[in-house]
């Protein structure tokens, strides 16, 4: 009983991870929202910080961002 609800369990799982990366490939699914809230938090976390090496790696990746995504964040002020 445990072994065909385990190899249930393990089908079940492959084939999200399956049916995401097709989706992912294909651009069903868009990976822009999470890469903003990733974008964002590193804002915040420079915030704190005020670290200049901080703040120009995250303009690199604001811009980045920018390109691939067409948004229109802002860089940031590094001076």
């Amino acid at each position: 009983m445990t072994s065909v609800f385990l190899r249930g369990t393990v089908i079940a799982v492959l084939l999200a991870v399956v049916i995401s990366l097709v989706l992912y490939n294909t651009k069903l699914i868009d990976a822009c929202p999470l890469r903003q809230v990733y974008v964002i938090y590193e804002i915040k976390k420079f915030d704190e910080t005020k670290d200049p090496r901080l703040c120009d790696e995250l303009n690199g990746k604001i811009s980045q961002f920018d390109t691939n995504c067409k948004s229109e964040l802002e860089v940031l002020d590094c001076g």
